[in-house]
Formats: structure tokens, sequence, C-alpha cells
């Protein structure tokens, strides 16, 4: 908040460059990086109901948070983690369907 007038929302911030970005993100110590990416990750995956993503950059999204904190998946018990394996099976799918391969090999 910069005053009371003007409010700053954390949920649209974004860097001015990538490099600053980058920098950033080197600092976070390796470990809080898979927690981070894990946390985020199953922030998103509780909002999409039954993987039901209606769009395909938070399906694609969840799965990328996800698959970074891997490591702390793979203590969830085995439904957690089938749910995951499947999600990830549909983004698989999804990333096919939205490729162009049929017609790069006509």
């Amino acid at each position: 908040v910069r005053s009371s007038e003007q409010t700053f929302d954390m949920t649209s911030a974004k860097f001015r460059h990538d490099k600053i970005r980058e920098a950033a993100y080197g600092r976070i110590d390796a470990n809080e990086r898979v927690r981070y990416h894990h946390d985020i990750g199953m922030a998103l995956y509780s909002n999409i109901p039954g993987f039901d993503a209606d769009a395909n950059v938070m399906l694609f999204t969840t799965v990328g948070q996800l698959n970074r904190g891997i490591s702390l998946i793979l203590e969830y018990p085995s439904e957690m983690r089938i749910s995951i394996a499947e999600m990830n099976c549909k983004a698989g799918m999804k990333a096919i369907e939205c490729s162009l391969f049929g017609a790069a090999y006509k």
C-alpha cells in the first residue's frame, strides 16, 4: 500500500525483467524452492474440481508446480499420488492435442 488511495495487488505483481526474476529466484534456497513450488501447486490443485480445468493454462501451471515439488508429493498417500499422476497424464494428452504433430507429419 503506497497511500490510503492506492493499493498494491500481489496477485498481479511482475518483475520488470526476467533477469531480475531469475536473480530473486536464485537467492532462494533449493529446498525452500521445492516447498514453494509444492505449496503453489497444491493451492492450484485444490481449486480444480475433479481436475476438470476449463483453461489448459491452469492445468499446465498446476502440473508444472506440483512436479517441481515432487519430492514432497512422494510422501503423500497413494490415492493423492495417483490423482496427481492422472492430472499429469491429462496435461500430457492436452499437450498432444494442442500440438500439430499430425499436420507436420503430412
